[in-house]
C-alpha cells in the first residue's frame, strides 16, 4: 500500500509540469500596441493584439477580435465584438449598433447615443464617413450657411460695385462661350502662375519680402472675381427672366435675387428632399448633379467675363444706347 501511494506521488510529480506546460501552450500570446485612433475608416483588432489604451474611431466601425484593455469609442459607425474579444472598459458608441458574439468578455458598461439609422455614404477616392439622420441635417445646414454668406456678398457687391457688375453681365451674356474658357483657363492656372511667380521672387534677395504679400492678394483678388461673375450672372439672368415674364421693377437687388434662388434652387430642393425622406435617394443625387453641374458653369462663365473685363473697369461690348427723349409734337404744343 506504501508502495502505491509512492508510485502515485511520483506520477504527480512527473505529469505536473507536463500539464502546466500544456495550459500555458494553449494560453493567447498577444502583440501589444498602443492607442488606436481612425478617422474616417474602419478598424480592426486581431485575435492575437493587445490595444494596451483605447479605441478611437471616429467615422468607422470597430471590429474586435483581441483584447482591449482601456475601452472603446466610436462615433458614426458599429461595433463588433467577436467571440475571442476581451475589452476591460466602457464601450462609447454614438449612432450605429453592438453586436456581440457568444463568448466575447466585456469588462465595463455600454453607454450608447443613437441619432437614428447611419448609412455608408461612399465617394469612391475619398474616404469612406458615415453619416445618417444627424448628418442630412448637418448637410442642409452647410447649405444654408454657405447660401446665407453668399448672399450677403452679393448684396455687398451690388452696393460698393453697382458699375462693375453691369459690365461684367453684360459681357457674360454677350460671350458666355469666350468667358467660360477664359474662367476655366483661370482656375486651372492660378496655383501653377502663382507657385511659379512666389518662386520667381523668392530666388531673388529683394523679392522676398514680396512673396507674403503676394499670396494673400492673390487670392482676394480671385475671390472677388469670383464673387463679383457669380453676382453679375445672377442679375443679368434675372433681368432676363424679368423680360420674360414681362416685368420692368428696374431693381438690380429683385433681378440678382431670382437669379440667384435659379441657380441654387437644385441644390437647395435636394438637400431638403434628403432631409425629408428616405426613400428619394436616386432623385436627391441627380438634383445634386444638376445643382453642380449649373453652379459650375456660372461661377466659371462669371469668372472669365470678370476676367476679360478687368474686373469690370471697361466694356468689352459696347454699353446699351438710351432712347432719346421724346419731344412734344406742335398738336401737342398748341393743344
Amino acid at each position: 500500500m506504501r508502495n502505491a501511494a509512492l508510485a502515485f506521488s511520483a506520477a504527480l510529480f512527473l505529469l505536473g509540469p507536463a500539464t502546466a506546460f500544456a495550459q500555458s501552450s494553449d494560453a493567447p500570446t498577444y502583440r501589444l500596441t498602443g492607442t488606436r485612433i481612425a478617422f474616417g475608416q474602419d478598424v480592426r483588432i486581431e485575435r492575437d493584439e493587445e490595444v494596451t489604451d483605447a479605441v478611437v474611431v471616429i467615422g468607422g466601425s470597430a471590429t474586435i477580435d483581441g483584447r482591449v484593455r482601456d475601452g472603446v469609442v466610436v462615433l458614426g459607425g458599429n461595433i463588433h465584438l467577436a467571440s475571442t474579444a476581451d475589452v476591460r472598459g466602457d464601450v462609447v458608441l454614438v449612432g450605429g449598433e453592438i453586436t456581440r458574439d457568444p463568448g466575447a468578455q466585456l469588462v465595463g458598461g455600454v453607454n450608447y447615443v443613437s441619432f437614428g439609422d447611419w448609412s455608408r455614404r461612399n465617394l469612391g477616392w475619398l474616404p469612406t464617413v458615415r453619416f445618417g439622420e444627424i448628418g442630412r441635417w448637418l448637410s442642409l445646414a452647410g447649405t444654408l450657411a454657405r447660401v446665407s454668406v453668399l448672399g450677403i456678398l452679393m448684396a455687398l457687391m451690388l452696393v460698393v460695385a453697382r458699375a462693375r457688375v453691369a459690365r461684367v453681365g453684360r459681357a457674360a451674356l454677350a460671350e458666355p462661350a469666350r468667358a467660360l474658357v477664359v474662367g476655366l483657363a483661370t482656375e486651372i492656372f492660378f496655383i501653377p502662375l502663382l507657385v511659379a511667380a512666389s518662386i520667381g521672387l523668392a530666388i531673388t534677395i529683394i523679392g522676398i519680402p514680396f512673396v507674403a504679400v503676394l499670396i494673400p492678394i492673390a487670392i482676394v483678388m480671385l475671390v472677388f472675381a469670383f464673387v463679383l461673375g457669380f453676382t453679375s450672372l445672377a442679375c443679368r439672368l434675372g433681368e432676363w427672366i424679368e423680360d420674360r415674364l414681362g416685368w420692368q421693377p428696374g431693381n438690380a437687388y429683385l433681378a440678382t435675387a431670382i437669379g440667384f434662388v435659379v441657380l441654387l434652387a437644385p441644390t437647395l430642393l435636394a438637400r431638403f428632399l434628403n432631409v425629408a425622406s428616405d426613400g428619394i435617394g436616386p432623385l436627391t443625387w441627380a438634383l445634386i448633379t444638376i445643382g453642380l453641374t449649373v453652379e459650375f458653369f456660372a461661377w466659371t462663365i462669371g469668372l472669365g467675363a470678370a476676367v476679360t473685363t478687368g474686373l469690370g473697369r471697361w466694356y468689352t461690348v459696347p454699353p446699351p444706347i438710351a432712347a432719346p427723349p421724346v419731344e412734344p409734337t406742335a398738336s401737342a404744343t398748341a393743344y
